[in-house]
């Protein structure tokens, strides 16, 4: 209640400057009113004879606020001030004259002026780098040269003198003032300065220019200081989820402008911000004034206030999400360190990673992290460097990576062998090191290929402990591969998983239609051994694996991936939309089956290949590691759990690039657990959710 309360508070503060900052204009409107009015009853019968012209001055809506599940701010909004010209008002007979003065008086006071496409530099007429080379040339200013007829071979000076004349500008001007003009007129082109467009000529300006350009002289020139919104990051984590908000590019302009969207305006472009863009967005206001042929306010005819746009509550726990965040960090700090330390022994390569953590009973992501990730609010600033670094940093590699899930696919193969009667919990498969049923294909176990021995007689609760090949040769070449492929597809894997974010990866599972697809071969009896323990032609992302460890986990109910959880008015008090938990899937699996899988991932922690890991851990938790084999460089790392065992509440999906084995990654699950119930305790399992009124 105290969380929500502050946020009503930051809202209502904020809302307070903007309507003082709307007064302010209203009262200097209504001073210049009655300064008209002032001068008698003559002169108001003559004035009423005069033409007067109506025009419409646009207000900002502030964009509404993304929390996480328990109200926490995660991105918000903080009142700036814009310089803009207006175009009803616009001096165009003097313009070249207004852009120079404005120019100089913003530049003296600190205010950056917009970047412009012209590609000439400041001081002189001498190309600039990002034009020399065709690859980085502005598209907007090859698509202007094509316009007007000009040639792109044209030289800096040929260039220049084109400029000169088709903005007007005088031969007597100063070339760094001249092209200062030039640069600005270009991106009222490009921008679209209209009635109904008003040109930003700086953003986010400090308050002394306000003030002196805030006189009647500026305004009736066409030029005014309006309050504006600013988005602002209140944390340094999900910055893959909650994504940034930009200008709209002039390809996007035509779609978004049937939607009441102008060139001006600034809209989400990936992320949270992007997927509930008509959420987030609000409406503007507008103010009509008269003006009289001097250009004078002689009336505001009517007035309507801007309407925030609607916040919206993710399913996030921001401090789980900064769990998963710093433990997938760290562990993949650990493995570097381990491989510099003994490169004989461990990898040397380890990449980027991913960690997903789902609600098994709803859907519901509430942490989902890409290693390496990036401050998202130097974005632009730092986007070159994140662009030149191999790892990737912008790239979500939870959503969009797609990887083979290795070893944790044999409790798909588990289902669904036992589901269809190829084997019972009590079936006996001895592992005699090579599997020798094919002449021209026979695989190793991996135990035997590392060390000469075999893990001897496997029930599959046993071969998921220990996590036998042989085992899974066996019972994944009597199953054949389509009815493997049918619950794979079931339990979601090569499928979408519903979530709202754009960027999601597909990926697909073992087929022959899929490995013609990639190699135009046939499909071939060892194809399904290296299938049925996860290799082959499987390719899923980390939030399919997830959700599909989740749906185990709840004994065969998968539900759509969503992030989404409320959307409420403004000020909280009331909710617009509530997302409702989608069954994509109920797969049919028995409580022998479900039982005697969750057994054998019982066993991966307790006893098998993570047990070094959670073996002392006080909640009882299931599991499942992997290895993955790649074509170049050492094994994909895979670990999936769920807990707690008796009664799951969620599952947990990670994947390290490069990693080696899967128990190596498996303290990342092990710190993410730690924090989930420690959370739960403090919240009081859940009471603590932020509530708004229904």
């Amino acid at each position: 209640m105290k969380k929500s309360m502050h946020l009503v508070w930051r809202i209502g503060v904020v809302g307070v400057v903007a309507l003082a900052l709307a007064l302010v204009m209203s009262v200097r409107l209504a001073r210049l009113q009655l300064s008209a009015e002032a001068t008698g009853e003559n002169e108001k019968e003559v004035r009423r004879e005069v033409e007067t012209t109506t025009v419409t001055l646009t207000t900002p809506a502030m964009r509404g606020v993304l929390t996480d599940r328990y109200g926490r701010e995660l991105v918000s909004n903080v009142v700036t001030s814009n310089v803009q010209l207006e175009y009803a008002l616009w001096d165009r007979k003097n313009q070249n004259a207004v852009i120079a003065e404005l120019a100089e008086v913003c530049t003296a006071a600190g205010a950056a002026l917009r970047a412009d496409a012209v590609p000439l530099a400041a001081d002189r007429p001498a190309f600039l780098e990002s034009w020399l080379d065709p690859e980085t040339r502005s598209t907007y200013f090859t698509s202007f040269l094509k316009k007007q007829g000009w040639s792109e071979a044209l030289s800096a000076e040929e260039l220049w003198e084109k400029l000169r004349d088709y903005y007007g500008i005088g031969e007597e001007t100063d070339y760094a003032v001249a092209r200062t003009v030039a640069g600005v007129r270009s991106n009222m082109e490009r921008y679209d300065f209209a009635y109904a467009n008003p040109f930003v000529f700086c953003y986010d300006v400090g308050r002394e220019l306000v003030l002196e350009l805030g006189g009647k002289d500026w305004l009736m020139r066409g030029v005014r200081t309006v309050y504006d919104y600013t988005r602002v990051f209140e944390t340094t984590y999900a910055a893959h989820i909650l994504g940034r908000v930009g200008s709209i590019y002039a390809e996007e302009y035509e779609a978004l402008a049937a939607q009441g969207y102008r060139l001006n305006d600034t809209i989400g472009k990936d992320g949270a911000e992007a997927a509930f863009e008509k959420y987030l967005r609000g409406s503007e206001g507008s103010i009509r004034v008269r003006l009289d042929g001097d250009g004078r306010v002689v009336e505001v005819v009517s007035e309507t206030e801007a309407k925030a746009g609607n916040n919206v509550m993710l399913t996030l726990d921001l401090e789980l999400q900064k769990a998963a965040e710093d433990a997938l960090a760290s562990q993949i700090g650990v493995l570097v360190a381990r491989g510099e330390e003994d490169p004989e022994n461990y990898p040397t390569d380890v990449g980027g990673g991913a960690v997903v953590v789902i609600d098994v009973n709803s859907g519901e992501i509430l942490a989902m992290a890409s290693y390496p990730t990036f401050d998202i609010s130097r974005y632009s600033e730092n986007y070159n460097q994140m662009l030149a670094d191999p790892l990737l940093p912008m790239f979500n590699r939870a959503l969009s990576g797609i990887y083979s899930p290795g070893s944790v696919f044999k409790v798909v193969t588990s289902v669904a062998c036992l589901q269809e009667g190829v084997i019972e919990p009590d079936t006996v498969i001895e592992d005699l090191g090579v599997y020798r049923f094919y002449d021209d294909y026979q695989p190793e176990c991996w135990i035997y290929r590392s060390s000469g021995v075999t893990h001897g007689e496997e029930t599959v609760a046993a071969a998921l402990r220990d996590s036998c090949n042989y085992f899974f040769y066996e019972a994944g070449r009597l199953l054949n591969i389509d009815r493997l492929g049918r619950y794979a597809t079931a339990f979601g894997l090569g499928e979408y998983t519903g979530i709202e974010l754009y960027g999601e990866t597909k990926g697909y599972i073992a087929s022959p239609e899929s490995k013609y697809a990639a190699v135009r071969t046939a499909w071939v009896g060892g194809d399904t051994l290296q299938a049925a323990i996860g290799q082959s032609y499987n390719m899923f992302t980390p939030l399919q694996i997830c959700n599909c460890i989740a749906t185990l986990a709840n004994g065969g109910t998968r539900y759509e991936a969503h992030i989404l959880k409320y959307v409420t008015e403004s000020d909280y008090s009331a909710v617009v939309n509530a997302t409702q938990s989608v069954i994509a899937e109920r797969i049919d699996m028995s409580e022998t089956t479900h039982s005697t899988v969750m057994k054998g991932m019982s066993e991966v922690t307790e006893n098998g290949t993570a047990a070094a890991v959670f073996s002392d851990y006080e909640v009882h938790i299931g599991g499942k590691t992997g290895s993955v084999q790649v074509p170049d460089g050492s094994s994909n790392s895979v670990f999936v759990a769920f807990g707690p065992y008796d009664a799951p509440e969620i599952a947990v999906a990670v994947i390290v690039e490069h990693g080696g084995s899967g128990n190596g990654i498996a303290p990342i699950a092990l710190e993410i657990f730690k924090t989930y119930f420690s959370l739960q305790q403090e919240y009081g399992s859940g009471a603590a959710e932020q509530t708004v009124s229904d």
